[in-house]
C-alpha cells in the first residue's frame, strides 16, 4: 500500500498540465498525507487552529481523527509546511481547499499515469507511505508512529511501551535529523 521511494519521487516531481490546475491541488493533498500521515477526511477538515507551536519551538499538527476521534500529533516537516503555505487563504479556516474524495481519487489515477509509476495509488497510500517510507525507514519506533497516526488500536503496543510526549519530541527530532542527512524530500 505504501509507495516505493521511486514512485514517491515520480509523483512529487511529475510536470502536470497547466490547463488542469486541480491536478496540482490533488497531488499536493496527497503529498501532505505522505508528509503528515493524514487521512483524506482529516486533510480537508483540519484548520489553522490544529497547527500549534509547542515547547520545542516547532509546528505540530494536533487534531482528533474524524474516523475514530483519537488524538493524532505529528511534527510538521518543512515540506508539509510549504504545502500549507501554498494554500494559505485568510477567508478559509481549513488548511487546504475542499475537493471531494472521488475527485482526488480520479486525479490520482491521472497523476500516476503521467508520472509513470509502477502502479496506481489511492489517497490512503499516502498515509501508509508516511508510516513506512517516511518514518519507519528513518528509524522512528512503531509505537511513536501509532501516536502520530492517531491509531486507536495500540493496546498491545501500550502493554510494552508507553510513548510520552517527551519521547515523541525526541523521536521526531531523530526523524528530522535522519531525513536531512540521508535524503531530502523537498518539493
Amino acid at each position: 500500500k505504501a509507495l516505493s521511494m521511486s514512485d514517491f519521487i515520480k509523483i512529487r516531481d511529475v510536470e502536470l498540465p497547466e490547463d488542469k490546475p486541480r491536478l496540482s491541488v490533488s497531488r499536493d493533498l496527497f503529498l501532505f498525507a505522505c508528509y503528515a500521515g493524514t487521512a483524506f477526511i482529516d486533510t480537508v477538515s483540519i484548520t489553522k487552529a490544529n497547527v500549534r507551536v509547542l515547547e520545542d519551538g516547532d509546528k505540530w499538527l494536533i487534531y482528533n481523527r474524524k474516523k475514530t476521534g483519537t488524538l493524532a500529533r505529528v511534527k510538521l516537516l518543512p515540506e508539509a509546511l510549504e504545502l500549507m503555505a501554498k494554500y494559505e487563504d485568510g477567508a478559509r479556516d481549513t488548511l487546504f481547499p475542499l475537493l471531494s474524495t472521488n475527485r482526488v481519487r480520479i486525479d490520482l489515477i491521472t497523476i500516476c499515469k503521467l508520472a509513470e509509476t509502477s502502479k496506481t495509488y489511492s489517497y490512503h497510500s499516502g498515509r501508509h507511505s508516511f508510516a513506512s517510507l517516511i518514518t519507519l525507514e528513518a528509524g522512528v519506533p512503531m509505537e511513536t508512529i501509532c501516536k502520530m497516526l492517531g491509531h486507536k488500536d495500540v493496546k498491545m503496543t501500550q502493554r510494552y511501551a508507553r510513548v510520552t510526549q517527551k519521547k515523541l519530541f525526541e523521536d521526531m527530532d531523530k526523524f528530522i535529523a535522519a531525513t536531512e542527512k540521508d535524503f531530502i524530500l523537498a518539493l
